[in-house]
């Protein structure tokens, strides 16, 4: 363990003080025969000397401060969690401490640097706060101790424990409250709305008694004959049916409303909408296209099962958006290989007029083997310039010019809708509830 002595204020004042007597003393006596005796400042300089000299030899035969960092493996981006510190020391005296950690540029943290008073023969424990604004890796180097001699002339510094790696996901957190929510009997309280159909298209689930309101084709004329009673057949949703997610991965999922980006929104919203394919028993893929020449898709094959949403949490917590355009159709050629079962395919994006054509091949190419739902999304400021009252020339042109790009945005959607495809509009914000909705919708209806 490397140590550091860094002379501390008050030794580098008293000797710039000391340095500063002697050097008056001189040029007075020399010039003015005023002055002291050139031996005392002198002395006293040389005696500061031998005292830092003494310090730091003392200094030396310190033990050394042992410290210890538990941190989750996992973390959520952009919420707090505490890190704790346990020390171990020999010290024989109560000794005062200051701790700072390593935190990467990427993340705040609350509560540094810390200090503490190490008692004798006393493990110690303190904490601070972290929170990662960057999904991916997080890295935390040894931390860095400091306290001071014993003559206290010199601040001891080093570096003293092991560095620590986590893993920074989408905002878990809220995913697993809306999946707590995300049951038949609560997905009123965050939006979703689970539309219940019962008859064609959707797999036997049950027999039970006839109840008002159910059609004459749910009757089962078998059972009701043999228990003399109306009984009616259950159905449930189809199972087995396989999802695909789309997520494109370009520079304008870059955009931010909020203190997201529309890709970080665009995360949250597909792994909340695998949670609730995964457990009504569909297989659920990723794909995201977009990015860069090294990392242009991302491919997590089909799963199944409610706990299978961590295979995808882990496939995509370190996938960011990229600065290249994203091209929808060599996604759709990759897709056609990679899913050559029929599937439900949710495209997430945030396109332009100018990508309209492109965006639509896409989706007939598609189209072929696959039902597909498009999502984009669209700022909010666009929503608020909209509605902000004209009052000078300027708010006219930028009313004039908004109209204009939310009637060619409205175009486009109507092209999606028109060539058979399940198409949403809405803000980041609303991207979970809506996608969740139109799933469910989807699935309802049997139509796959």
């Amino acid at each position: 363990m490397k140590r550091q002595w860094i002379p501390n204020s008050r030794l580098i004042i008293t000797f710039a003080l000391l340095g500063a007597m002697v050097f008056i003393n001189a040029f007075s006596t020399h010039y003015f025969q005023l002055g002291v005796p050139g031996y005392l400042p002198q002395g006293l300089l040389i005696a500061l000397v031998v005292v830092s000299l003494l310090d730091w030899l003392l200094s030396r035969r310190l033990p050394p401060v042992e410290i210890s960092r538990e941190m989750p493996g996992n973390l959520a981006v952009d919420k707090w969690t505490e890190v704790k510190l346990r020390i171990r020391h020999q010290f024989t005296e109560a000794r005062q401490i200051r701790i700072f950690d390593s935190v990467p540029s990427d993340a705040n943290y609350q509560h540094l640097p810390l200090s503490i008073e190490l008692q004798p023969n006393q493990i110690s424990d303190t904490h601070y706060l972290l929170r990662p604004l960057v999904r991916g890796s997080l890295q935390l180097d040894k931390t860095h101790i400091e306290f001071n001699s014993p003559l206290g002339l010199w601040n001891i510094r080093y570096w003293a424990g092991e560095p620590t790696t986590a893993k920074v996901y989408p905002d878990f957190v809220a995913i697993a409250n809306y999946a707590i929510l995300a049951t038949e009997n609560h997905t009123s309280q965050m939006g979703i709305k689970k539309k219940q159909r019962r008859g064609a298209g959707m797999e036997f689930h049950q027999l039970r008694e006839y109840r008002q309101g159910d059609s004459l084709r749910q009757i089962d004329w078998k059972a009701t004959s043999r228990r003399q009673k109306l009984i009616a057949r259950d159905y449930q949703d189809e199972r087995d049916q396989q999802i695909v997610l789309m997520i494109d991965s370009g520079r304008r999922m870059r955009a931010k409303d909020d203190e997201l980006s529309h890709f970080d929104h665009a995360l949250n919203s597909l792994l909340l909408v695998s949670y609730i394919a995964l457990r009504q028993g569909d297989n659920v893929s990723l794909m995201s296209f977009g990015g860069d020449a090294n990392n242009r898709h991302r491919w997590i094959p089909p799963q199944k099962g409610v706990d299978r949403v961590k295979v995808l949490l882990n496939g995509i917590y370190d996938l960011h958006a990229q600065q290249s355009t994203a091209d929808y159709i060599t996604a759709a050629e990759k897709l056609s290989v990679l899913q050559p079962k029929r599937s439900l395919v949710i495209l997430v994006t945030n396109s332009r007029d100018e990508d309209n054509s492109e965006l639509l091949l896409a989706v007939n190419l598609l189209k072929k083997r696959h039902l597909v739902m498009v999502a984009n999304i669209r700022e909010h400021i666009l929503d608020q310039l909209d509605n902000t009252p004209v009052h000078t020339f300027d708010d006219a042109l930028t009313y004039a010019g908004v109209r204009r790009f939310l009637h060619e945005r409205n175009e486009s959607h109507k092209k999606l809708t028109s060539a058979g495809v399940y198409a949403i509009d809405c803000t980041a914000n609303e991207l979970a509830v809506r996608v969740s909705n139109a799933y469910l919708e989807i699935k309802s209806a049997g139509v796959l």
